[in-house]
């Protein structure tokens, strides 16, 4: 058996509502420093030495996160391609917007946008972004068995979610399907989800584990002013 701790990034400057900048290169806030120093001692309390591997997106804020942890441990993590937050609004058309602005935007895309198209030159298209998540599931799958804490995003959680429950279909309608979905159960920053893979070893009566599907739980909740 094999359990992927999933832990979404602490407050970032965007979601603090600072001006716009590229993705990848958005830091923590200082109250985010503060969350992953304390969802490091939360990892560390629960399953103390027992963690096999750390991992993180190519996303600055990731690696912001995880660096409590890592100092605690000794570990060295990887960066996992894929593992990364939707990027679907471009930055050339973000760039020097109001927050309120840079929500309006968001709201439009997923209303007009289809699973192909990009938001700009520079942006993500949403069946890439469904591809990868799922790509990185087979990923995770073929890990050893033990613990793995995984540090990523809000957005990604939410759609492996989707995938796991069987949403696997990335047309117009789904889209819109999926972001009313996943925005109540969107993780706050530093809560913690779950994964949990079986594999052959863990099962009887010539099962094939790496059939079974996956299960997911949150494990860490925080009250909103957290």
């Amino acid at each position: 058996m094999k359990k992927i701790y999933l832990v979404r990034h602490g407050q970032s400057h965007s979601n603090a509502g600072g001006e716009a900048m590229i993705n990848a290169d958005i830091p923590l806030t200082e109250l985010g420093q503060h969350q992953a120093e304390q969802v490091a001692y939360w990892l560390y309390e629960t399953l103390g030495d027992n963690i096999d591997s750390i991992m993180v997106s190519k996303f600055l804020r990731t690696h912001q996160t995880a660096q409590p942890l890592v100092d605690k441990l000794g570990i060295t993590p990887t960066v996992v391609e894929g593992l990364q937050e939707f990027d679907y609004l471009s930055f050339a058309k973000i760039d020097g917007t109001t927050l309120d602005e840079r929500r309006q935007m968001a709201e439009d895309y997923w209303i007009t946008h289809s699973p192909d198209e990009m938001h700009g030159g520079d942006g993500e298209t949403y069946h890439n972004f469904c591809e990868r998540v799922g790509q990185v599931l087979t990923y995770f799958r073929q890990l050893p068995a033990g613990n793995h804490v995984a540090f990523t995003h809000g957005l990604w959680i939410s759609m492996l979610i989707w995938q796991i429950l069987g949403q696997t279909k990335d047309n117009s309608r789904t889209m819109q399907k999926f972001v009313q979905f996943e925005l109540p159960i969107r993780a706050k920053n530093c809560e913690v989800f779950c994964l949990t893979l079986l594999d052959d070893s863990d099962v009887m009566n010539g099962i094939d584990g790496m059939n079974l599907p996956p299960m997911i739980t949150k494990v860490r909740s925080l009250n909103p002013i957290e």
